[in-house]
């Protein structure tokens, strides 16, 4: 997927649209090299989640939605939001980024349990995970309406 490194907020990453179905990421990916049951509960449900460490890349299926791709994880040095590799950015350049694509719902926070600073997009459903100031993680999921009805990209 190296020539797919590109993050789409709300929408994919690279050729990948949120909705995909396992046999359509495991076409573009290939086979995880871990696969790894989250029990759901009240709040969430099931997710399996794929890993493939080699690639830096983490892929969220989630039950009650047919199994179907609903999150991306990566820390692939190489990857690009807007034109721009992710990884080289500051939390103050990430933040401004966004805003200039027209997103500007967030907030920053200290993970104390994790000892990490997350900047999460509510609009955009994007996490900067940072440490130390410097960005370790980024995380999207696919988008939601007031309805809180998930609006899968076309």
């Amino acid at each position: 997927m190296k020539e797919d490194l590109i993050i789409k907020p709300l929408i994919g990453f690279g050729n990948l649209k949120f909705g995909a179905t396992k046999k359509e990421v495991k076409a573009l990916i290939g086979e995880p090299q871990e696969v790894e049951t989250i029990e759901g509960d009240e709040d969430f449900s099931e997710v399996e989640v794929w890993s493939y460490w080699d690639k830096g890349h983490a892929v969220y299926f989630e039950k009650e939605f047919d199994d179907r791709c609903t999150n991306f994880e990566t820390d692939h040095q190489d990857a690009t939001l807007f034109g721009k590799k992710v990884f080289g950015l500051t939390e103050k350049q990430a933040v401004a980024l966004m805003k200039e694509h027209g997103f500007t719902d967030y907030e920053a926070e200290n993970e104390e349990e994790w000892e990490e600073r997350r900047v999460s997009f509510f609009d955009a459903q994007v996490d900067f995970i940072f440490d130390e100031g410097v960005m370790v993680q980024v995380s999207w999921a696919v988008g939601f309406d007031e309805q809180e009805e998930v609006q899968w990209p076309k």
